[in-house]
């Protein structure tokens, strides 16, 4: 199957927020856009007015995630992913069931929107475009498993060639992008946000579903203070 079909757009970028606004900053979990605007605070107002949304879906979704981050520490589950996979019988990709890549083929991506603050923790992508990874025949939960291993052997063997996005500034792309989180390389505070615009999945709208009171991170077993 062919992976980072389409390009990478950057769009606007803000200015670096300080350590105190990012730490004062709510965290949203799959807010309307409305609900991101009103409750989000001037650092998500400012990120999404950064992008350049195109309203061209049926809902718009919004979540922002804030981590005060220590060496060696991955705000995220570390491997080489795609976002917004279709799962279980509903395609849903908010399902816990397995991913159906290919059901990707008959329908319609979501557009998707990152910014990521600081400098110690950026998001990585791949300069190449339209390579093939060898996926499951069918829905497996062995998918992105398989994915990162044959990604960590192309940029091994440097048939593939990662890079970070910029820091502060809005990148858009689709649901073919491979792209992974890293482990932090210092002290930080990061603010990272996703605005994603789709015709699957709808806002939450109780406001205690949406307004996140923790933050998970991931580090290894021999983690020292």
């Amino acid at each position: 199957m062919k992976f980072n079909r389409g390009n990478l757009v950057y769009g606007n970028r803000i200015e670096q927020p300080s350590q105190e606004l990012i730490k004062n900053t709510l965290g949203l979990h799959n807010a309307s856009l409305e609900d991101a605007l009103k409750y989000g605070g001037d650092l998500t107002r400012a990120a999404i007015g950064a992008m350049n949304l195109t309203f061209t879906k049926k809902y718009i979704v919004v979540d922002t995630k804030i981590h005060m981050l220590t060496p060696g520490m991955c705000p995220a589950i570390p491997g080489w992913h795609t976002d917004g996979v279709p799962r279980g019988n509903a395609l849903d990709p908010t399902v816990k069931q397995a991913p159906n890549i290919h059901a990707q083929e008959e329908m319609d991506s979501p557009i998707f929107h990152l910014l990521v603050t600081g400098e110690s923790c950026l998001t990585q992508f791949i300069k190449e475009r339209n390579f093939d990874l060898r996926v499951p025949k069918e829905p497996s939960t062995l998918l992105y498993k398989t994915i990162s291993h044959q990604m960590n052997e192309k940029i091994a063997n440097k048939e593939l060639t990662t890079f970070e996005a910029p820091s502060c500034t809005a990148v858009k792309w689709d649901w073919w992008e491979m792209h992974t989180g890293v482990p932090a390389k210092s002290h930080e505070w990061r603010f990272l946000i996703r605005v994603t615009e789709t015709d699957i999945q709808q806002p939450k709208t109780d406001l205690r579903d949406i307004i996140r009171t923790q933050q998970q991170g991931y580090m290894p077993m021999e983690f020292g203070w």
